[in-house]
């Protein structure tokens, strides 16, 4: 009985959490937004009709229904960032709610909630697949363990809901394959011991069909690391413990990885104490196998946001083993100590997200500075070199001509400053490019953009050149090309 009301104190918990994440995603709007894959996908949103998305991330489309709808109300641009911030917070408070009082499935509900464990610097990547697979995930667990109708309408509906949650998962990340798998493993032992269950087993047959119809579709450049080929197998395997991806694991493992490792440790010696042998050996084997297969995937790097979502589904794999088989057999003493436990660890996590905010503003801060200068002297389209850029804009990343014109247009389209970041051995003489005064410069790999494509209701850009930034003595000034 008690546990029973335990539960509930998670949930109150869950609740109060989200709603402090989204208090946050409110405050920190503009460095959540205005940073790498989210610039991009709000900036294009405003400047086309449609919805933008990349690399078969059809799932994407649930968190941008919100930021579409206040672009096609001509809502302000500081309330399209804001509601672009929110949109995940929300979309993922969703699940919770669903899954917790709908499928009533507390514990998958409570296993969300181990994302904050997860996260730093990711929830200033606001976009990230790894931070919505955390709710995305659990939500499949919950619905496979609701009992499927045994005929009719009803039970193919439940198939149906079935079927979409996983393409759910499975259309946001390639990695989802990890997450979905697990479920499966996991609930052909609920009984202790392999044991058929229908609802795994359809769920296997519907992510096998998702892979067959992805890749006869084709994978994009991006997706195609994460099957890597045999050489870089052979090698990551040969080069295993200097592997950045590795290394990465090590460095954050003080500060994120602790938590998934002691919770598999606990789980270990209970299932070895309860002699459940084979989820001892499925949970254990394959959080480690897993380990080895994200260092391999990863091993060509990433920027230092990113890195942090190599091993996030760790706390998926661990969350759900724990709340299901351990947390039942907790005694009260046991369970108000690991209550305690976990608002520490939460409060541990919230602190986290606020010391990454305060090295992350200074980057826009960066951005303001520069494009007050240049609009005091009439010039609205800059041009920076890389070394530069490295230098000026703390955390530079390849979005600052795109976050430079959001964050200069929330003050009027006429404000509008766009900063583009050139490599270091550029040709000025390329007139087509930096004097034309019909284009901008967007991202290195599509790097011309037509100025009258802008929505004008947001963004004005003057006809102009550009003019290159260059430090001058201990100071910022423009210089022609």
């Amino acid at each position: 009985m008690f546990l029973g009301y335990a539960m509930k104190k998670y949930l109150l918990l869950g609740h109060i959490s989200l709603f402090l994440l989204m208090f946050l995603a409110v405050v920190y709007a503009d460095v959540r937004v205005l940073f790498t894959d989210a610039a991009y996908q709000v900036f294009y949103d405003i400047n086309h009709p449609g919805v933008l998305i990349n690399d078969s991330r059809y799932s994407m489309f649930l968190t941008q229904i919100l930021p579409w709808l206040a672009v096609h109300l001509h809502l302000p641009l500081k309330t399209i960032i804001v509601v672009y911030s929110l949109s995940f917070i929300l979309v993922g408070y969703a699940c919770f709610f669903i899954t917790a009082y709908t499928m009533r499935q507390p514990k998958a509900a409570v296993a969300m909630l181990f994302v904050f464990f997860a996260i730093g610097g990711t929830f200033f990547h606001c976009i990230s697949e790894s931070f919505q697979l955390m709710f995305y995930a659990p939500m499949l667990f919950a619905w496979m363990c609701v009992d499927a109708p045994h005929a009719g309408v009803r039970r193919l509906t439940y198939y149906l809901i079935l079927a979409l949650l996983v393409a759910l998962n499975f259309f946001i990340y390639p990695m989802s394959t990890f997450y979905v798998l697990f479920a499966v493993g996991f609930r052909l032992l609920k009984e202790g011991r392999p044991k058929v269950d229908v609802s795994a087993l359809v769920t296997a047959a519907i992510l096998l069909l998702y892979i067959v119809l992805y890749w006869i579709i084709g994978p994009s450049g991006h997706d195609s690391q994460f099957v890597p080929s045999y050489d870089v197998i052979t090698y990551s395997i040969g080069h295993f413990f200097s592997l950045g991806s590795f290394q990465t694991f090590l460095v954050l493992f003080p500060r994120l990885y602790f938590v998934p490792t002691l919770l598999l440790v606990v789980l270990a010696i209970f299932y070895i104490r309860r002699h459940q042998w084979w989820k001892l050996a499925f949970v254990v084997a394959y959080c480690v196998l897993f380990v080895i297969a994200a260092s391999i995937i990863y091993q060509t790097g990433d920027s230092r946001i990113a890195r942090e979502r190599y091993f996030m589904p760790l706390f998926f794999f661990v969350a759900i083993p724990f709340l299901v088989d351990l947390f039942p057999c907790l005694s009260r003493m046991q369970e108000r100590i690991t209550f305690i436990i976990f608002m520490l660890l939460l409060a541990y996590s919230f602190g986290r997200i606020l010391h990454y905010a305060h090295r992350f503003q200074p980057r826009l801060q960066a951005i303001e500075q520069v494009s007050f200068m240049a609009r005091q002297q009439g010039q609205h389209k800059i041009l920076v070199i890389r070394s530069l850029a490295e230098d000026v804009f703390p955390d530079d990343a390849w979005d600052l001509s795109l976050s430079s014109m959001l964050l200069t247009a929330k003050q009027g389209p006429e404000n509008t400053v766009t900063i583009y970041k050139e490599e270091d051995g550029f040709n000025p003489a390329d007139t087509a490019l930096y004097h034309n005064p019909d284009v901008y410069l967007a991202v290195p790999w599509w790097k011309q953009w037509n100025v009258a494509d802008l929505n004008p209701r947001y963004f004005a850009l003057p006809r102009q050149g550009y003019k290159q930034l260059v430090r001058a003595d201990d100071s910022l000034a423009l210089s022609y090309l």
